[in-house]
């Protein structure tokens, strides 16, 4: 390896012109500018090799720099020393990176003192260099750790750097870096920008940029980072990056080849060296663990930062109690660190201990009073004492106070009926009570969840502690509460019988099946896209579904990975029976990696699985793979289907209904399944209902309400119609549905309570008109009134008493109140 880097060393300098052994040396101002433009670009290696010849006094800085950016510490430190020392302009900001290199490392009293030095040198001056204000924001930033304040006053001085010479390009870089450090990615990205208006393609820039991305939850980071590596593959850090992003990828092997190249590049690149650590922790493999541990404890003194690291990459693994244990030992090694702090805090909420982890986020914020997250996450903990904590059966509740009334008449009696349900299915009872936090703004169980507004999901489980969106948090339907509420459910039977090994395919997949085992119109259904995307060959094969999830190549692949994920279990289940699943996780839980487990619950390889289920696939879609469109660049192209309902349109637009009839019923024989709002039983059950064919419009709004779970109109009108049709338990089914997707609406309820009173559902009769009352209704009287009768046909006169009297405390004179009293005091004597 060293051969090999010393050759591109030598193929660097003849690029550049520079001589080597018995040639005329270069002249040293453009030895330097060449020197310093691989270093702004990352590349130390070919800026050693420049710089290898005899040792000179105004090439100091740069080899030291060279040196630390390789990881030479001992090296670099006495190089950066000599540096300091020397009258150039370079002195103060190589003591700068002297003490960045001994932060670095943990030796943080000797970074203290140096970076101290440093500022009461340059804070003396009447004037400072572009150098000199960026050597004063490193020393800042380094004395920032300790006290807080002095962030400011490094931005304030590297804002200064840039200022005083725009094309320092350190300068934005590490203006950048200390921005996204403190969570404000938006100025980050606009510094990292300026670093390219100056010097473009600058690969330390992009990959800033890739870094802002990968903060913001942007699935372009993926390609972006690819793009630095490829220009750039000696820049460590892209590599480092990349080993995150395979392990999040779930690919363990890939992760430990991209953290050993950047590990080979930067031996203290710490990030490297706790994605490798992360790997062999979920790995179970301690003995390789203690290795790079007594790795990292060679050169780093107080490794707090270390175990932070592995605790963050474990919990993305959803390993949220070794998360929390990595924290810990991380806060052993130094208490006072905000990382580990901030990380143990984090993983404690997750897994349910509220007052600890509230308690380690407030120590953390004291040290770090500009980490967003912890503010956040600390403002909403002081937002949520004022929730409801309601115990019911095997759950805690913690939801707003003035929806509890409302929505626990349906969380218990539902999560309930699914705890049983899986548990008999999957034979596991996870620990209880299962904790469920509900948040009526969609922002706050984002920060709940990752401590930032912006995740795009619904709800997350950590486990046996489930955080979701109140359905009062997105717009009607938007999502379908009840579904949503019974995935995480599934995903606390499934992490906890595998102690949180699944794979999120798996999880994923599993949790969209007893979605659509739960209720009918329940769970992700298929689409033009999806049938189109197989036609294409532009679904992932299993071994690399979770790509997905985390490396989507476009919009549409997320959605993709969920219901090619459920396609899978499904194929799985009707081909080797539900115990191939069951035998699976068995096999996850007990470390095997996903091969492994393949074999174990199929008997076949990887390539015979993915071959049969692609068959299975495209035999269950048949019909609709020949005449749909290619999916190409996240769009369908449109095929013979497409066209087919766009003249449907057509036609009806033109008022040829019986054509635009034809053309619907014609698609949507060819393609039943689809799950679109707009799909043509959608369009022909407007059609027929718009004609007054009650029957034919029933039909075709079940078929939607069938596939479509979020569909608010179709279950509305399927209701409306049945009742019509004198089918009032289908109306019952069918508001009950609209309830999951949108539970404020009074009208909805009360409906389904007449629906109910008339099939002689007493229990969800008063249910309705209990949930009527909860969401306050301009006539209260005449609520109380309605649930005491719906409490005298239960046979519950006592209940109804109580609420006729409620009414009548409210309306005295009121006629059927005093009426009903009289009949329950007759009943009753």
């Amino acid at each position: 390896m060293r051969s090999a880097w010393l050759r591109a060393g030598v193929m660097t300098m003849a690029l550049m012109g520079v001589t080597c052994a018995g040639q005329t040396p270069q002249d040293p101002q453009s030895l330097r500018r060449q020197a310093a433009r691989l270093l702004d670009r990352g590349d130390p290696v070919g800026a050693a090799a420049l710089l290898s010849g005899p040792p000179a006094a105004g090439l100091l800085y740069l080899r030291g720099i060279a040196a630390a950016d390789r990881g030479l510490v001992g090296q670099a430190d006495s190089l950066l020393r000599l540096a300091a020392l020397a009258s150039n302009p370079e002195s103060a900001l190589a003591a700068a990176r002297r003490a960045d290199l001994a932060l670095a490392v943990g030796r943080s009293e000797e970074a203290t003192a140096l970076a101290d030095s440093v500022a009461k040198a340059l804070e003396q001056r009447q004037r400072n260099s572009a150098n000199d204000w960026l050597a004063l924001g490193i020393a800042y930033r380094v004395l920032g750790v300790g006290v807080p304040a002095q962030f400011k006053d490094a931005l304030t001085a590297l804002d200064r750097a840039v200022a005083a010479d725009s094309n320092l390009i350190d300068g934005y870089l590490r203006l950048g870096g200390l921005l996204l450090e403190k969570y404000n990615g938006p100025d980050a990205r606009a510094a990292f920008q300026q670093a390219l208006r100056h010097d473009p393609g600058n690969p330390r820039a992009e990959l800033g940029l890739a870094d802002v991305a990968l903060f913001d939850g942007d699935r372009e980071a993926f390609r972006l980072v690819d793009r630095v590596v490829a220009a750039a593959p000696r820049l460590a850090q892209a590599h480092a990056m990349i080993a995150r992003l395979e392990l999040d990828s779930e690919h363990s092997e890939l992760a430990v080849a991209a953290a050993n190249r950047a590990i080979a590049l930067d031996s203290t690149l710490l990030e490297a060296w706790a994605t490798k650590a992360a790997v062999f922790a979920l790995a179970g493999d301690s003995v390789r663990l203690a290795d790079i541990e007594r790795s990292v404890g060679e050169w780093h003194r107080r490794p707090a930062a270390f175990y932070a690291a592995i605790a963050e990459a474990v919990a993305r693994q959803r390993r949220y109690a070794e998360a929390a244990e990595f924290a810990a030992r991380g806060v052993a090694s130094d208490s006072t660190n905000a990382a580990a702090l901030t990380a143990l805090g984090t993983n404690q909420l997750r897994l349910g201990a509220i007052d600890s982890g509230r308690a380690r986020l407030a120590a953390a914020f004291e040290r770090d009073p500009y980490h967003v997250w912890n503010k956040n996450t600390l403002d909403l903990l002081d937002q949520t004492a004022n929730y409801r904590s309601v115990a019911s059966g095997r759950f805690l509740f913690v939801l707003p106070a003035d929806e509890a009334d409302l929505l626990l008449l349906y969380l218990g009696p539902l999560l309930e009926r699914a705890y049983d349900s899986l548990a008999a299915r999957y034979r596991y009872r996870p620990p209880t009570p299962i904790r469920l936090e509900l948040y009526p703004r969609h922002a706050d169980f984002s920060v709940r969840t990752v401590g930032l507004a912006g995740l795009g999901a619904l709800g997350v489980s950590f486990g046996s502690v489930l955080v979701m969106d109140a359905p009062s948090a997105r717009p009607p339907g938007d999502f379908n509460w009840g579904s949503t509420a019974w995935h995480e459910l599934t995903h606390a039977f499934t992490l906890g019988m595998t102690d949180h090994r699944v794979p999120r395919w798996l999880s994923e997949g599993l949790s969209v099946v007893e979605e659509r085992r739960a209720n009918v119109g329940w769970g992700a259904q298929a689409t033009i896209a999806f049938v189109s995307a197989l036609k294409a060959g532009m679904l992932r094969p299993f071994s690399r579904i979770n790509d997905g999830f985390v490396r989507p190549r476009h919009p549409a692949d997320v959605s993709f990975a969920y219901y090619q994920s459920s396609l899978l279990c499904e194929f799985l289940e009707t081909t080797f029976g539900f115990e191939s699943i069951l035998r699976w996780l068995a096999a996850y839980r007990d470390g095997k990696e996903t091969l492994e487990g393949a074999r174990m619950a199929t008997g076949l390889t990887a390539d015979q699985l993915d071959r049969q289920f692609d068959e299975w696939l495209r035999r269950r879609f048949q019909e609709p793979i020949r005449v749909v469109g290619t999916f190409h660049d996240s769009v369908a192209a449109p095929g013979e289907l497409e066209t087919l309902i766009e003249s449907a349109k057509a036609l009806q637009k033109a008022g040829q209904t019986d054509r635009a009839i034809a053309a619907l019923e014609e698609a949507n024989r060819i393609f039943p399944g689809m799950a679109e709002q707009a799909s043509p039983a959608w369009q022909l059950a407007e059609i027929y209902r718009e004609r007054g064919d009650r029957a034919k419009a029933v039909e075709y709004y079940a078929r939607v309400t069938r596939l479509s779970e979020n569909h608010l109109a179709a279950n509305r009108l399927e209701a409306t119609l049945r009742a019509q049709l004198n089918d009032s338990a289908g109306a019952l089914a069918a508001w009950e549905r609209a309830i999951y997707i949108h539970p404020y609406d009074l009208e909805i309820h009360a409906r389904a309570a007449e629906a109910a009173e008339a099939t002689g559902d007493h229990p969800r009769a008063i249910r309705e008109r209990l949930a009527i009352l909860a969401l306050k209704p301009p006539d209260h009287a005449g609520a109380l009134y309605r649930l005491a009768i719906a409490y005298r046909n239960a046979g519950n006169r006592d209940a109804a008493r109580r609420e006729v009297i409620r009414a009548l405390e409210e309306a005295p004179s009121f006629e059927l109140a005093l009426e009903l009293l009289l009949e329950l005091k007759r009943g009753g004597s």
